[in-house]
């Protein structure tokens, strides 16, 4: 499925290769609140009851899953944009 993915980037303009690397950088700074929030009452819960919350952990961990498959996507629009710009 890569190549299929990378002819999809070879058809969008630079401008729209800036505004998709955008809006994933939108998308996984939305991500990095709701982690560490997430982690925090995690903390601090365990930190009072000495429990842990494991439907929470799961929760925290899939929530990390957002950025980890965001990340890659990232790179390949930076890579077209630099191909483009040489």
């Amino acid at each position: 499925m890569q190549p299929k993915e990378e002819n999809k980037l070879k058809h969008l303009s630079v401008a729209q290769l800036h505004k998709k690397k955008k809006n994933i950088r939108a998308a996984i700074m939305v991500f990095i609140p709701i982690i560490a929030g997430l982690l925090y009452f995690q903390i601090q819960g365990y930190l009072e009851n000495n429990e842990l919350d494991w439907a929470m952990i799961i929760i925290v961990i899939c929530t990390l899953g957002g950025p980890a498959t965001l990340y890659p996507e990232l790179k390949k629009v930076e890579k077209e944009i630099e191909i483009r710009s040489k």
